[in-house]
């Protein structure tokens, strides 16, 4: 099997766990707001478990794996596994005790500001943070074996932990809370329960992963020489990631404020958008991580930049359409999803100007993901921390004038997707300037034909839906035909963009063909 055949089919593992792990996120989010609706106890919980996630991206799947990562792989090359999974020891005796750490102090603070807060959402909110403060050394361990795991070939792990955590959720609010809870206050300390025991089960598996490929909780092995660099790499790229954690926390606690709801409908909109960018491009960008790094260390340019190039232009197709299909029928998808209990039309009507708005800059927000990856093979993670700068600047600005002109969650998001295409290309031109063995092929041609196509298909996806839907309702109902609607009209959309790449020749149309294939396959009679 080639390299390329390789990677779709890593990719294809990936994206199936993944889409299993967010289909069960967003059981838990619609759960959630059935049960608390746009109230403030359901976002109280958000943002409660807004900040364990913040450090699990800063330290866990932000800086500490992206100088981990190149590491190890450098270590494997040179050394063989044995030698890295002595020093993954190493570096997890090394940076535990600092978790526990941060999470003992984080959990104090949090219970003292409830005891004082005088606003009750707000004592809540901080009740609720100390309770799921502990989630965040158990994730941001659990981090860094993935990326030991997926250095080893062995991808899914991850994902399957994310369902895992999910369902917990899921159970512990859907049974335990339901049957036991006398309040909603109540339900929320039960979430909060089911975060904690997800987050374990996120550690277990890929340590057991782990295990089966070789590693053992055994003899830790320093090495200064890969310690340097790993230090060297971490403290940029945390100042980086800690400044963009801030400005993602700025964005949400402006939100828990602007009005009732502003922090569910911004939070909904979100996990929407994060999902086509969580099912395909978080899957490019972690099957091409450890590729880009090995590629890198055994200075195989020309590898690199191939590699790179397909990344991209994989995130480029995906997302381009994504974000025009989900800004035409953001409408239905809202009320599809979310119109159930105490979340009401309205609420789905606030929320879909925001998913409209988030859609516009997803693609920007899917190669972000893939040019950090690669500036952190590099070496580049000051790069991170320059752009971040950039980000919170642009991002305050224009957030504060957004609140004090009176556009509310809406005008948010706008400051928001605006930071991000700013912080996109200030990553962008770093990587020019400092790694151009990246970019060894033009993404002009293969850019054109995924905004044409995406342009056609969301056309498609709109004029068919705005047909279908009049008959579809009056035959098969509300959500029925909402859903009946959708499905037609969007996989007609999607065979006309699949048709449009295919036949302009876009350079991963041999992927495209390969699913087909294997799909087609299934229905051909065995003879």
């Amino acid at each position: 099997m080639s390299q390329p055949e390789l990677q779709y089919r890593d990719m294809a593992k990936t994206a199936t766990w993944t889409m299993v792990s967010r289909v069960l996120g967003l059981l838990r989010d619609q759960l959630i707001a059935a049960v608390f609706g746009a109230g403030s106890v359901g976002a109280a919980f958000l943002f409660a478990f807004l900040i364990p996630n913040l450090f699990r991206r800063l330290l866990g799947e932000g800086a500490l794996t992206a100088a981990v990562v190149p590491v190890l792989a450098e270590k494997t090359a040179r050394d063989g596994a044995p030698a890295a999974f002595a020093f993954l020891n190493h570096v997890l005796r090394r940076v535990t005790p600092w978790m526990i750490f941060i999470t003992v102090c984080l959990s104090t603070a949090a219970l003292i500001f409830s005891f004082l807060a005088e606003d009750p959402s707000h004592a809540l909110a901080a009740e609720l943070t100390a309770l799921c403060m502990p989630y965040m050394p158990l994730v941001c361990l659990a981090a860094l074996f993935t990326s030991a795991v997926n250095l080893s070939g062995r991808f899914g792990l991850a994902e399957i932990a994310s369902s895992l955590l999910n369902l917990c959720m899921i159970a512990a609010l859907g049974l335990g809370g339901l049957m036991f809870a006398s309040s909603d206050e109540g339900l929320a300390r039960w979430l909060c329960a089911g975060a904690l025991v997800g987050g374990l089960v996120q550690l277990l598996l890929p340590m057991w992963g782990l295990r089966a490929s070789g590693w053992n909780m055994g003899a830790a092995r320093p090495d200064e020489a890969a310690w340097t660099t790993l230090r060297v790499a971490f403290i940029p790229a945390a100042l980086g990631a800690g400044i963009q954690q801030v400005n993602f926390l700025l964005s949400r606690a402006l939100a828990f404020n602007v009005g009732d709801g502003g922090l569910t409908y911004y939070h909904i909109a979100n996990r929407i958008v994060e999902l086509p960018i969580g099912l395909f491009s978080a899957s490019v960008a972690t099957v091409m991580f450890p590729a880009l790094a090995s590629a890198w260390a055994v200075r195989d340019y020309a590898r690199l930049a191939e590699d790179y190039a397909r990344g991209f232009r994989l995130v480029l197709a995906i997302n381009i359409g994504a974000a025009v299909g989900l800004a035409v029928l953001s409408e239905p998808v809202v009320r599809l999803l979310f119109e159930f209990g105490r979340f009401t039309e309205q609420d789905c009507h606030n929320t879909r100007d925001v998913l409209v708005l988030f859609a516009l800059t997803m693609p920007v927000l899917a190669l972000m993901s893939l040019v950090t990856r690669a500036l952190s093979v590099a070496g580049e993670t000051k790069a991170t921390f320059h752009a971040a700068m950039h980000a919170v600047a642009v991002n305050v600005m224009l957030s504060l004038a957004a609140v004090l002109m009176g556009y509310g969650v809406q005008g948010l998001a706008v400051a928001n997707g605006v930071s991000t295409v700013w912080q996109y290309f200030v990553l962008r031109n770093r990587l020019k300037a400092k790694a151009p063995q990246f970019l060894g092929a033009s993404f002009f041609g293969p850019l054109c034909k995924a905004i044409v196509g995406s342009l056609v298909m969301g056309a498609v996806a709109y004029k068919g839906y705005r047909f279908l839907v009049p008959f579809m309702t009056e035959w098969l109902g509300g959500k029925g035909g909402l859903i009946a609607s959708m499905a037609v009209a969007g996989i007609a959309a999607m065979a006309v963009y699949a048709l449009i790449l295919d036949r302009w020749g876009y350079p991963e149309r041999d992927m495209l063909r390969g699913f087909a294939a294997r799909i087609l396959n299934r229905f051909r009679p065995r003879v």
